[in-house]
């Protein structure tokens, strides 16, 4: 997801555009950035002869003085030639036809701040355009069109866009100061500008510039081919010979640089930031939309150039013909069985806000080895905006109506994908979808993931993740390994293999190395996983099962590079066999494609009855999606439409009759650290015997010489190990017909260095989490001796971290019995008493760990450090969330053992929260 920053003026435009932008799991692109630039075509052969106009009538006098400080110039002689003014901070006077009025017409709306101006009479120079921005904003002179008006100001540029590489793209305009405001004289009314006509494509991208600021005329029929902004800054794109293709996908022979030169942005002639009501929709309600590809014949308006971008700001309303209107139902492919992929644009049950769908807060998302942190999570920002989101989606794979679907974004744990299956089943029927629960993998904070109708087929054997080389090949670019799960049909025991992906973006692109060549960044890496994919697919084949199918989000279009490797193993792109116009189910950038694919496997190719693309999301705005950031004109409804940013493909399925085989189903998750002399848990999530077997046995071996753990079934089972070390895990299941299920991963066992109590010296007397930043800590000075506080270092560890986040100094002497008080900067007074030191250690919060050093070794601690509780440590009903801990007047010296689990309730007594009166002194028995 994608959010642009705020701007707060017109001038201060942006457009979505190939160069900037950039997506979080998913990538377009391909072919470099671009801007939009634009220039009239080189004209060819022999014109008729023009008809010519009449003469103009003469100029309206005006009477009001010429600044001496801004004498009188001709308009386009102040524009030049080139890009930027040769006259820039200067004063000047000129004088025009108002040919298009953008000023503010009340309190809050402010449109462009100002009206475009036009010479009368143009120079003989075809390079200098004729019209100009006059800024003119607040309780400047109003203006009408067919206005003559005499202007003075200074010549500024507006809007330049940002960048070592930016190329002059602001707009030319006349402005005041503020100690001398825009001076507008109207000298007349009623006059007429006639349009000037200019045609795409164009030639380069400089020679528009002699049009910027004129009244100009498209009269072609354009399509629209970019939506991305439409919600956020009321601008979308338009481009000659309808929707513009990614020259990588194969369907038309146009290049990256010829789509820019054909394309135009339409702007809304304001500056406003989320437009309440959203413009250029087909209704005003929920229904409305703008699909790309829908077309106009003809757009009226002042062509502005700025902020990478040449636009037209309307003078005439726009019409728009619904050329493709949003597809009621997915695609017909025929078959006994229908498989999709649908990507899922992060469908997450923890927000981005801390909370989870059960209600919990403070909680967060996984990423690797990483602590989990609500930074990590993708989706939505609050409850609000999931369900939104969780409704577009059940409405979406409810359309599909797929036997079998392949997941893309989803959170990289089983109480995501749980969810997602309880709310279909919520609106389908009970059991009507189930899970292959394929637990977390991999390092990223999303996953791959299989949904399927036991009604219509059922899994022969468990899982199955690639292994060493495929492994590392796949997930080192990416870290979502792909799913593969054998399935076969109720009925005729036909059987497939279902391999789901999703490939490295090619977004975050990196400065050097595997950089854009034309394919999108990161081509390599993926190419890589393709092989890599290929190597994985043949084993699959290996098991019995020669029909495979593979889907998801390939981030790569129809003549990259992954794509002709996954072909060369004799897998046949079922994309290629839709009309060519059909093959796409993203856009970036303005530029169509297909980042979803579906492979079919030699043998399962002559099974497959037909495939398609239901457009229900790539095409429309992203403003009708489940956000309710920048929504003022909130449009959003429970339907399929923009339920996320990639359209699903369906493939249909003739699966030939096959001999039933039935495989026992293993499924479990094996923790990849431990700690010696800890409890260690591996969960069994499934333990299915398969068919009419039964179960004849089902244990864990830890791997370190002793022995294996026998487990009733699905659930826990624990271990200790005694020393560290690296030790393989493997799962085993056996049932009555001699099958057997194995799952099996590598645990690396550390040691916990217990260091013994230490004799009497600085320690933690005092905890304070309260209310707001109404935080502190107390050190206690247990000795009969003065200490050197320059020995002593506090360290913070916030949200689990391994290593200090924060760290404190200490200097100056404590003396016997003395206590020194370490304050939150934004603490209240009484959490600040006389002598106290304001400290980023103090920046914690319940789940966070502290200790003390001495000469770098660790003498006191509060929490655990390496490990987050969630928010807070507890035990019963001490907790270090909002609540005032003391030790106890027992203890005499620190807890020296910062990786050991910490109870709270050992040596802390608590107090409400808020609770002060105790800092600055301390006493033990």
């Amino acid at each position: 997801m994608i959010h642009a920053a705020p701007r707060p003026t017109w001038q201060l435009r942006t457009l979505v555009l190939a160069a900037v932008v950039a997506l979080s799991a998913c990538g377009g692109g391909g072919g470099g950035g671009g801007v939009f630039p634009f220039v009239p075509p080189p004209s060819s052969g022999t014109a008729p002869p023009a008809v010519q106009p009449p003469p103009p009538p003469p100029p309206p006098t005006c009477a009001a003085a010429v600044p001496a400080d801004a004498p009188l110039a001709a308009i386009p002689a102040v524009q030049g030639t080139g890009h930027l003014s040769p006259m820039a901070d200067q004063g000047v006077t000129v004088r025009g036809v108002v040919v298009g009025d953008f000023q503010a017409t009340g309190t809050g709306d402010t449109r462009l701040n100002g009206f475009f101006v036009q010479s009368l009479v143009p120079d003989a120079d075809p390079l200098t355009s004729e019209g100009l921005f006059v800024y003119a904003p607040a309780n400047a002179t109003r203006v009408a069109v067919g206005d003559y008006v005499q202007v003075s100001g200074t010549v500024t540029e507006f809007g330049q866009t940002a960048g070592a590489n930016a190329k002059p793209d602001s707009i030319t305009q006349i402005a005041g100061t503020t100690d001398k405001p825009v001076a507008i004289s109207i000298c007349g009314s009623g006059l007429a500008i006639a349009p000037t006509p200019i045609t795409l494509p164009v030639a380069d991208e400089s020679t528009l510039e002699r049009y910027e600021g004129m009244l100009v005329e498209i009269a072609q029929p354009l399509a629209v081919s970019e939506l991305f902004e439409l919600g956020r800054y009321g601008q979308l794109v338009l481009s000659l010979n309808g929707r513009q293709f990614n020259p990588t996908n194969g369907n038309a022979a146009a290049t990256h640089e010829q789509n820019l030169l054909a394309r135009i942005v339409l702007d809304d002639g304001s500056s406003r930031q989320n437009p309440n009501p959203i413009p250029y929709l087909s209704a005003a309600g929920t229904d409305g939309t703008r699909r790309m590809g829908d077309t106009t014949q003809k757009v009226t308006g002042i062509l502005s150039h700025n902020f990478a971008a040449y636009r037209i700001q309307p003078t005439e309303a726009t019409s728009f013909a619904q050329a493709n209107p949003r597809p009621a139902t997915a695609p017909a492919v025929g078959g006994t069985l229908k498989a999709a992929s649908l990507n899922v644009l992060n469908y997450f049950t923890t927000f981005q806000n801390g909370e989870n769908a059960a209600g919990q807060t403070g909680q967060g998302c996984t990423l690797g080895s990483e602590a989990p942190s609500a930074g990590n999570c993708r989706g939505a920002n609050n409850r609000a905006e999931f369900d939104r989101q969780q409704a577009k989606i059940v409405a979406a794979i409810a359309g599909l109506d797929a036997d079998v679907i392949g997941l893309m974004e989803i959170q990289n744990t089983d109480v995501a994908t749980d969810n997602l299956v309880a709310a279909l089943n919520a609106k389908l029927g009970a059991g009507t979808y189930a899970s292959v629960r394929s637990g977390s993998f991999g390092t990223d904070a999303i996953k791959v993931d299989i949904l399927y109708k036991p009604a219509k087929v059922q899994r022969v054997g468990g899982l199955v993740f690639p292994t060493g080389t495929d492994l590392a090949d796949y997930v080192a670019p990416s870290g979502r390994p792909p799913l593969a799960q054998r399935f076969s049909a109720v009925g005729n025991h036909g059987g497939f293999w279902f391999v789901v992906n999703h490939l490295k973006s090619k977004g975050s692109c990196p400065s050097t190395g595997d950089i854009d060549l034309g394919q999108g960044c990161f081509n390599l890496a993926r190419t890589k996983q393709a092989t890599a994919l290929n190597s994985f697919v043949a084993k699959l084949k290996a098991q019995g099962e020669a029909d495979v199918l593979m889907m998801g989000d390939f981030n790569s279009y129809l003549l990259e590079d992954p794509t002709k490797v996954l072909e060369s193993a004799g897998n046949e792109s079922l994309l290629k066999r839709m009309p060519a116009n059909d093959r796409y189910t993203y856009v970036f950038g303005g530029e169509t494609g297909a980042l979803d694919h579906a492979y079919a496997s030699g043998s399962l190719a002559t099974q497959v009855a037909g495939v398609g693309v239901w457009h229900i999301n790539a095409d429309e705005p992203t403003a009708l999606d489940y956000n309710t950031d920048f929504t003022t004109d909130d449009r959003y409804a429970p339907t399929p439409y923009r339920a996320s940013d990639h359209d699903p493909v369906l493939v249909g399925l003739n699966l030939a009759a096959d001999t039933a085989v039935t495989l026992p189903i293993l499924g479990g998750t094996i923790p990849a650290t431990a700690r010696a002399g800890e409890s260690y848990g591996v969960t069994i999530t499934e333990a299915l015997p398969g068919g009419s077997a039964t179960l004849t046995s089902l244990s864990v071996d830890w791997g370190d010489g002793s022995a294996p753990t026998t487990a009733p079934g699905a659930g826990t089972v624990t271990h200790t190990y005694a020393a560290a070390g690296s030790f393989d895990v493997v799962i085993t299941l056996t049932n009555s017909a001699g099958q057997t299920a194995t799952r099996s991963g590598t645990v690396a066992v550390s040691k916990i260095v217990v260091v013994p109590p230490g004799p009497p010296d600085l320690f933690f007397s005092e905890y304070i989490e309260g209310s707001s930043n109404n935080k502190a800590i107390e050190l206690y000075n247990p000795t009969a001796a003065t200490l050197d506080l320059s020995l002593y270092t506090v360290k913070l560890y916030s949200n689990g971290a391994s290593t200090a986040t924060n760290t404190q100094v200490l200097s100056g002497t404590l003396a016997p019995g003395a206590t020194l008080v370490l304050s939150n900067s934004g603490a209240t007074t009484p959490f600040k008493p006389a002598g106290s030191i304001v400290s980023s250690v103090v920046n914690y919060n319940g789940d966070d760990a502290l200790t003390i050093e001495k000469s770098g070794t660790v003498i006191d601690r509060i929490g655990q450090v390496g490990v987050d509780p969630g928010t807070e440590w507890k035990s019963g009903s001490v907790s270090t969330l909002d609540q005032t801990l003391r030790r106890k007047p027992t203890v005499k010296a620190g807890d020296r053992n910062p990786l050991l689990p910490f109870d709270p309730a050992e040596q802390w007594d608590s107090f409400p929260i808020n609770t002060s009166d105790g800092l600055g002194s301390h006493t033990v028995n």
